[in-house]
Parts: C-alpha cells; sequence; structure tokens
C-alpha cells in the first residue's frame, strides 16, 4: 500500500509538472510584452551606393520561469519607399531596390531559444546601388521594414505570431486600427480571426544624396567678398575716421590699378 500511494502521488506530480511546462502566458500577444520584444533599433541613412547595417535586438519580455521562447523565427521584409511626394510598394515593378546580403528584399533568421530575460542582437546587412531610387538633396526618402515574429514556448508547440503594420494591407489594418477615440484602439477579435496575437513595430532606414560642400564654400566665399567691399568703400567715404585701414586701402587701390594697367597692356600686345 505504501509502495502504491508513493506511485501515485509520484504520478500525479509528473501529471502537474508536465502541466505547468505545458502552460502558455494567458496573453503572449498583449502591449505589455510586444511593445519589448524588438527593440534598440539601428536606423542608418546612406547615399546611394552605399551599403548600411540594419540592426535590433530581440528579446524575452515575460516573467514565468517557465517562459523561455524556443524556435524563435524573425521574417524583416523591406517593404515601401517614401519621400514627401511619392509612396511605392516594393513590388515587382519597384526597379534597384535595396536588397539584403542574398540579393533579395526579405530575409529570415532563427534563434533557437531566448530564455528568461534573454536577448539576441540581430544585424543585416543591406546594399544599394546607385540607381536606387532615394530622395533629393533636400528631401530624405525612407524605405520602411516589417517583422513577423513567431515562436512557441517551452514544452508548448503552440505559436505566437507577432506581426508589424507592414505585414497587413491597408484594408486589414484600417480595419483592426482605429484611432477614433470613441472605440478600441485594436480590435483584437479581428486581429485574431487575421491568426495574429499582437502587433510590434516597423522600422526603416534613409536613403539621400548628400549635399555638395562646393555651393557652402561658394557662399561663403561671396559673403566675405561683399562684406570686405562694403567696409572697403565705407572707409574711403569717410576719410581720417580709420586712418590705418585706409592707408591699406589706398595701398590695395594702387596695386590693383597697377595690375590693370599691367593686364591691358598685355592684352594689346597679345
Amino acid at each position: 500500500m505504501r509502495l502504491g500511494s508513493t506511485v501515485a502521488v509520484l504520478t500525479a506530480f509528473a501529471i502537474i509538472v508536465q502541466g505547468m511546462a505545458s502552460a502558455s502566458v494567458p496573453d503572449p500577444g498583449s502591449p505589455r510584452y510586444a511593445n519589448s520584444i524588438l527593440s534598440d533599433f539601428s536606423t542608418p541613412t546612406v547615399a546611394p551606393g552605399e551599403s548600411l547595417v540594419f540592426a535590433f535586438n530581440i528579446s524575452n519580455p515575460y516573467e514565468g520561469p517557465l517562459d523561455t521562447m524556443t524556435n524563435v523565427t524573425i521574417t524583416v521584409g523591406i517593404y515601401r519607399y517614401a519621400t514627401q511626394e511619392e509612396l511605392r510598394d516594393l513590388d515587382d515593378d519597384f526597379e534597384n531596390p535595396p536588397v539584403f546580403d542574398d540579393g533579395s528584399t526579405e530575409k529570415t533568421i532563427e534563434v533557437d531559444l531566448l530564455p528568461l530575460d534573454g536577448t539576441e542582437r540581430i544585424s543585416l546587412d543591406i546594399k544599394t546601388s546607385r540607381r536606387t531610387p532615394h530622395g533629393s538633396y533636400f528631401m530624405q526618402s525612407t524605405y520602411f521594414v516589417r517583422f513577423c515574429v513567431m515562436f512557441n514556448f517551452e514544452g508548448n508547440d503552440t505559436v505566437v505570431v507577432l506581426k508589424s503594420k507592414g505585414c497587413f494591407s491597408d484594408d486589414e489594418w484600417d480595419q483592426m486600427v482605429s484611432f477614433d477615440p470613441e472605440e478600441s484602439l485594436v480590435n483584437v477579435s479581428y486581429m485574431k480571426d487575421l491568426g495574429v496575437d499582437g502587433l510590434i513595430p516597423d522600422s526603416s532606414f534613409g536613403l539621400k544624396i548628400p549635399i555638395p560642400r562646393w555651393p557652402l564654400g561658394l557662399l561663403i566665399g561671396g559673403c566675405g567678398f561683399v562684406s570686405f567691399v562694403a567696409l572697403y568703400y565705407f572707409v574711403l567715404d569717410n576719410p581720417g575716421k580709420y586712418p590705418k585701414l585706409e592707408k591699406r586701402f589706398y595701398k590695395l587701390r594702387g596695386k590693383l590699378g597697377e595690375f590693370r594697367s599691367k593686364l591691358q597692356n598685355f592684352l594689346r600686345k597679345g
């Protein structure tokens, strides 16, 4: 009897532990968790033809001792181009888009597991060409990046799906998200119907032609010349007030007159 009781107790304990291991967070896509999954974005701006490193952290924000994230899959996609005057999707008609190191506009990264409070730094190389659409000297272009994060908790086969705005069509997003103060911000039931547990943020990087330095040099030089001419005529129009400057300016006038005479003689002989 004593052995049978011990076996029964151990069996019950095993069932309880197994049930605990299979338990999942009641709402893994709620903003308190989803807002912390991706963070510390590195979103540089480069010139056309340059490469950039797009980077971010993926973290485990869950709180339970059994909430280890496993089979983590992160899909990153460059999906939209925008300037102040233009908005285009990176579809088949979009020529010379920025691409990842494998030549595509979408990249999938896999992480075996993220333990409690664990963080993984993801760095992706993105290449552009001189023909990649970009902004003008005075108007930066932006490329938007979308994310889809899928994982399950250790001991649980249920897959948690988190997506950013770029993973939805415009109609889906408008039905799911509302900024009307009289309505809920997110239509959770509709989101669940789309097979999504929570929303995460998009990101972006920039492409812009650098402003050349020679116009600035000309502007500074022109301002300096105009200031000098103004000072020159002011001093000569007020004799005796600034004797040292007046003396130097008269000397400069003499040298300029001598140079002008030599130039005229040279041109006549030529």
